[in-house]
């Protein structure tokens, strides 16, 4: 057994692997993972035992997968798999194993660490995430950039070259256990297809197009566009991609059009297509960096970065359903119809939207240009205040008891008797 499947197997990095898994299934909404992390949890060591001997002895199965078809905002549908516990601790060891730091473990990965290092590649990247993205953007400008060319790859997951990679894998990696069981992870088998049939096909089953839900389809991808980002970074050519999101910036209108029809090549070899600039998506762009461009949920401009319109509008929307969906409730209750138990009503609301707005802020405290804050800020001023005073006039409207259950503090004789 080779030293990468050895340290796949190792019950540390699976001890590892088991909590960040257990820490973002219990922030999810499947029940049938909470059903198996129950279960996990009542004798978790025995449970990593079992996985840790499976590994050695090569018997360990991926398990077909829950499979549902998402709206997109479009109307459009998005094939998400759900992969159990078990699998996703697998992958997650996997996933560590292949992005480590570990110098005694990268001699054994061949040119996958510098690959998966590359500069302009984000997404993924232990320190590399939007604010890193943006900051090489901004970058490439002040050098001189006065073009560019932004863009998103379609389908991106789907149409992964999953067998490239794999034989990307092979090529590097001196460990065919190893690559038999990445390969293994990468397999899509649906455990409900006559619930989705209609949908069957949004779903990579055959050898094209990783899973979304996967815990190593972000590494397929940057390993897929590896040699799109080599080659896309050259002289006063400056590419910056996060994961199928890419901008390239150059001298002029002209290099930057040529650099993204060799863009567009690269993609046809990988039998992957993105958007144009002018195609009618919106989705595509191209123009002149001195008139500011919005990238990765960023307008960045030569007065600085701040938040893009779509993001804060975004925030406001989420807000604004949040309020509506309580007042509902609250409604309901003040009218008779229901007696509240564990239903957010009118403070748990205010710590919703309070958390709503510490993690938007959160995801954009690089920003430089800090004015769109206030500006939020206002607005979301106006619709607080307007949903204080409705909470102050039903309450006033109600008797004691309904005006307790409304503000969200529970009543005692609410509490349901003992079964």
């Amino acid at each position: 057994m080779g030293k990468l499947t050895l340290a796949v197997s190792h019950t540390d990095r699976l001890f590892h692997a088991w909590r960040t898994v257990r820490a973002q299934v219990r922030r999810g909404t499947w029940p049938q993972l909470a059903a198996e992390l129950a279960e996990i949890d009542t004798a978790p060591l025995k449970f990593l035992r079992q996985i840790h001997r499976q590994l050695r002895l090569g018997t360990y199965q991926f398990s077909p997968k829950w499979g549902y078809a998402k709206r997109k905002s479009g109307g459009s549908r998005r094939g998400i798999t759900v992969h159990g516990v078990s699998d996703r601790i697998v992958q997650r060891s996997i996933l560590d194993v292949v992005s480590t730091r570990d110098p005694r473990l990268r001699e054994h990965l061949g040119a996958i660490p510098s690959i998966l290092d590359t500069p302009t590649s984000f997404a993924g990247n232990l320190g590399r995430g939007v604010p890193e993205a943006i900051a090489l953007a901004v970058q490439a400008v002040r050098q001189g950039a006065r073009a560019y060319a932004l863009s998103d790859v379609k389908d991106f997951f789907p149409l992964l070259p999953r067998r490239e990679v794999v034989d990307m894998l092979r090529a590097n990696i001196d460990d065919p256990d190893f690559v038999d069981l990445f390969e293994a992870a990468l397999e899509t088998e649906i455990r409900n297809r006559d619930e989705i049939l209609q949908w069957l096909d949004l779903f990579p089953i055959g050898e094209v197009g990783v899973a979304q839900g996967s815990l190593l389809s972000v590494l397929v991808g940057n390993l897929a566009l590896h040699r799109f980002d080599s080659e896309r970074n050259h002289g006063e050519i400056r590419t910056v991609r996060y994961l199928d999101d890419f901008a390239i910036f150059g001298p002029s209108l002209e290099a930057v059009s040529l650099e993204f029809r060799l863009a567009q090549e690269e993609l046809d070899r990988l039998g992957m297509t993105c958007y144009a600039p002018g195609d009618g998506s919106s989705k595509g762009f191209q123009g002149l960096t001195a008139e500011g461009f919005d990238f990765l949920g960023c307008r960045i401009h030569p007065d600085g970065v701040s938040p893009g319109r779509a993001a804060r509008r975004r925030l406001i929307t989420d807000v604004a359903r949040t309020i509506r969906e309580a007042r509902t409730r609250m409604q309901d209750v003040a009218d008779g119809q229901a007696r509240r138990r564990v239903e957010p009503m009118y403070v748990q609301t205010l710590v919703r939207i309070d958390h709503k707005i510490r993690g938007w802020g959160d995801a954009y405290r690089f920003v430089t240009n800090r004015v769109a804050f206030s500006q939020m800020d206002a607005v979301l001023d106006r619709m607080l205040g307007e949903f204080r005073r409705w909470y102050v006039g039903l309450c006033g409207e109600s008797d004691p008891r309904a005006a307790r259950r409304i503000s969200g503090i529970a009543l005692l004789a609410d509490t349901p008797p003992k079964e």
